[in-house]
């Protein structure tokens, strides 16, 4: 494994004195620095510095994964030369399956600072042993399972690309990683224990990165979910790597919709999700599922389920130009309503009125009446009255005028 080579190389470095000088005007040499940390909990850093002035204090400068803080320190001087950090991990958080950068700043007694060149190492989950197998386009690692469970992982990635490439234009992934926790418990609680969110997620995409988490618990129903988790977190990648900053300004209900029906096993739960939310007048409007989907668990999984009913929808209409002009106006920051009218000639909630009336053969006549019935409402127990009582006193007055014309 990746990290057990690093602490041997680690360690011979600090044995056979390999050094590396600092930037300064004095000269200060340091041994190449040992990691050592258990995931969640604590991190150390051990070298040795020498330097020609004596060393008053050292800082150690850490920079996590991309989009998470620096975090800075002070490190120990255990005895003439001898450094030591240590980083509580329950309250510090480094990303997660990432190169972590960090280097040292020393102050000598003359108060003069120096500061070293930048070291990294790999920071992963090493509560857990992991296994690997790769391709040119993907690197898969599981702790659980056989070899063969490693290999259905791996051409199920490679089926997915090509259930992919049918619907949407993608760049080639190369050497994407997955990294296959064999429950959703343990990858939720790998994302806490990194300081991203892990509630109610089976699957987990970092595209920055290049890496996706699933959780496939090895058994008899380990293929129906690597069928719809493996292609369904690789779109979101590939999307990221087609749209680059453009893929942030997707809306939500697009972006899981799309990953949805990359699925190689669609979920058999969405449609019954869907009529019972139909029946219950409960449908959630889709222009509510453009920045984000609800947190209570079930208009989570309805979001999900309407998100790729639509997405369905739209591909059966309009086909992969119509996906392609859709990502297009959408990653060039048109709005939720107006890109889809840029792209497809309807807004969102045209094409909603649409898609309840083929999936649900709803009239969207009555539709349109459904929602506009709370004013109809005002305005027959208001406004009607009103209305009758001006026409009537208006009558009258005509009715005075004709009879006592002498009186206008």
């Amino acid at each position: 494994m990746r990290r057990t080579l690093s602490a041997i190389i680690l360690m011979l470095g600090i044995s056979l004195g390999i050094s590396n000088p600092a930037r300064g005007q004095s000269e200060m040499q340091i041994a190449q620095p040992q990691v050592m940390y258990t995931f969640g909990e604590s991190l150390t850093i051990e070298t040795e510095i020498t330097s020609e002035l004596p060393i008053q204090d050292v800082k150690i400068l850490l920079q996590p994964a991309a989009g998470i803080r620096q975090i800075a320190g002070e490190a120990t001087l255990t005895a003439p030369g001898l450094v030591s950090y240590t980083l509580d991990l329950s309250n510090n958080f480094l990303g997660l399956f990432a190169d972590v950068t960090y280097e040292f700043q020393v102050t000598l007694e003359s108060g003069e600072t120096l500061t070293s060149p930048e070291y990294s190492f790999y920071f992963e989950d090493n509560r857990w042993e992991w296994q690997s197998l790769k391709s040119d386009e993907f690197e898969i690692y599981w702790y659980k399972g056989n070899t063969d469970f490693g290999e259905k992982i791996l051409n199920t990635a490679h089926d997915g690309l090509e259930r992919i490439r049918l619907q949407v234009d993608v760049p080639a992934p190369e050497a994407l990683r997955y990294y296959v926790y064999a429950s959703s418990q343990e990858l939720q609680s790998a994302l806490q224990l990194s300081g991203e969110a892990g509630s109610q997620i089976a699957g987990h995409a970092d595209p920055a990165l290049n890496k996706v988490m699933v959780s496939l618990a090895p058994g008899p129903a380990e293929t129906l979910e690597m069928k719809r988790q493996v292609p369904h977190e690789l779109l979101h990648v590939l999307l990221y790597q087609k749209l680059g900053v453009g893929y942030a300004r997707l809306p939500r209900w697009l972006n899981e919709g799309l990953a949805s029906t990359a699925e190689l096993f669609p979920n058999p739960d969405y449609p019954l999700l869907l009529d019972k939310a139909y029946e219950r007048q409960a449908l959630l409007p889709f222009a509510s599922l453009c920045q984000s989907f609800p947190v209570d668990a079930a208009n989570f999984q309805l979001a999900y389920a309407q998100a790729s009913s639509i997405t369905w929808y739209l591909q059966g209409r309009f086909g992969t130009s119509g996906t392609e002009a859709l990502l297009a106006a959408y990653a060039d920051g048109l709005d939720c309503e107006h890109g889809a009218e840029t792209a497809l000639g309807q807004g969102l909630s045209a094409l909603e009125l649409d898609w309840r009336s083929i999936t649900f053969h709803e009239n969207p006549w009555l539709t349109s009446l459904r929602g506009v019935l709370p004013w109809l409402l005002i305005f027959t127990l208001f406004l009607l009255p009103w209305m009758i009582l001006n026409i009537v006193d208006a009558i009258k007055r005509r009715k005075s005028v004709q009879e006592n014309p002498a009186s206008v």
